[in-house]
């Protein structure tokens, strides 16, 4: 699974734009193929501008691709929302398997000896 989050900053006088036009983006993004959690999170700034987190999750590339074309690197946005921004940040991570889940990028280069160690609640070399 990918997430990808999205941080924005609005100034304080296109807050509330920003806000309707993110919740159009919301309701539009749950309807697409492969995702699976979509949220956008906000924090009011001392200057009473805005920074908010779109926090998505994706099946797959695939899905991410379809919903996000070429340009990874560059956010989708509905019509009038980028231009509220004043900065935009977008980022991309492989979302670690669950316990019990197989995580392929690292299974298989284990060698079958390698015993998990479990968390003890310290810090490493404490």
């Amino acid at each position: 699974m990918i997430v990808r989050a999205l941080r924005l900053r609005v100034a304080r006088p296109r807050v509330a734009t920003f806000n309707a036009l993110m919740r159009r983006q919301l309701a539009l993004m749950r309807e697409q193929p492969g995702l699976i959690y979509v949220r956008l999170a906000r924090r009011i700034l001392g200057d009473g501008g805005e920074e908010a987190i779109l926090f998505e999750e994706w099946a797959d590339a695939d899905s991410l691709y379809a919903w996000v074309g070429p340009r990874l690197t560059e956010p989708r946005l509905v019509a009038g929302a980028r231009e509220l921004t004043e900065e935009i940040a977008v980022a991309h991570y492989e979302m670690l398997p669950e316990e019990g889940e197989r995580d392929d990028a690292v299974d298989d280069q284990l060698p079958a000896d390698v015993a998990t160690p479990e968390f003890e609640g310290r810090a490493p070399g404490g």
